[in-house]
């Protein structure tokens, strides 16, 4: 089922940004395309792999194609694998990593590929901190409920950062082992939660149960219960574009969700809401967290990160 109406104009579909809506799942028409890409990306490795003598063991972003890490920017169009010789070097739009000491390739979608703790903390330290901690939480990942399988620990990613050679990349990658929270139920908790830091938020509490007289409330994406403060970050704020307010289920999304920030509210906190163009950037995160009176002491977080130089 779909927000939008089967015989609704394709000038509407390629106007809007649509939210398609499955049981269990909800995800834009942006992201769907996404991860038909990445889709084709995976089968590109595997021809790729075809054509080789031996097998190759892909790493960095192509062994995050593999394990399904969310990416937070495109990857690059070139493969990487790791280099059968002591030497790095690219050719033909491959490119060939230095072996470093780790545990040994492991196999998915029929390919070989670096671990995901070795992937998501050589990663973090060739990007950026958000993209890191992007990556890490999604790693860490168990469900709301414990119920999906982490695909690496902390000490796995702390172990596999600690072997990265460059210490600048060995300081960043660390630095996201331990920031990395599994409880972040999408990139865009992870992200937000990565630019606050960097701005130098408190820390919030995570995923926080809010209750009142008739049962829980809600489980708070971020909680500031000192300022009386709950965040949410929320991806679907789209929804509030007159163009959908015609569609009864819309209309049922966003009173169930007045319904559940007025409930919030009276146990005592002010709701403050986020999306994407303000998560992912640390100026607009800046300016969000000084306007909704939230005390910002950016030297000290970031000594706490372990990324001052």
């Amino acid at each position: 089922m779909t927000a939008i109406h089967d015989s609704s104009p394709p000038q509407l579909l390629h106007r809007l940004h649509l939210r398609a809506v499955e049981p269990a799942r909800h995800a834009t028409l942006q992201q769907i395309g996404r991860q038909r890409s990445a889709r084709q990306q995976r089968e590109r490795l595997r021809l790729f792999a075809m054509t080789r003598a031996r097998p190759p063991v892909f790493a960095y972003w192509s062994a995050a194609l593999i394990h399904g890490l969310p990416l937070l920017n495109a990857p690059p169009a070139t493969i990487h694998v790791l280099a059968a010789a002591a030497t790095e070097g690219a050719a033909h739009g491959v490119v060939a990593h230095r072996r470093t000491p780790g545990t040994a390739p492991v196999r998915r979608r029929d390919l070989l590929a670096t671990t995901a703790g070795e992937t998501v903390a050589a990663l973090a330290g060739r990007t950026s901190f958000l993209e890191g901690v992007v990556l890490a939480d999604h790693a860490l990942h168990t469900g709301a409920f414990g119920e999906r399988e982490p695909l690496t620990t902390r000490a796995e990613l702390v172990g596999a950062a600690e072997l990265l050679a460059d210490p600048a990349e060995r300081r960043r990658a660390l630095a996201v082992a331990r920031f990395a929270d599994g409880r972040a139920e999408s990139p865009l908790e992870s992200v937000s939660r990565a630019t606050m830091a960097l701005a130098g938020a408190p820390p919030p509490e995570l995923q926080l149960q809010v209750c009142d007289l008739f049962g829980v409330v809600a489980r708070l994406d971020f909680c500031w219960p000192g300022l009386a403060i709950a965040g949410e970050a929320d991806g679907a704020q789209k929804l509030q574009h007159p163009a959908f307010r015609r569609f009864p289920e819309v209309r049922q999304e966003l009173a169930a969700r007045a319904e559940r920030d007025r409930r919030i509210e009276q146990t005592g906190l002010r709701v403050v809401r986020w999306r994407w163009a303000t998560g992912r950037r640390l100026d607009l995160m800046r300016e969000f967290l000084l306007r909704e009176g939230v005390p910002l002491d950016p030297r000290t977080r970031l000594e706490e990160l372990g990324l001052t130089p």
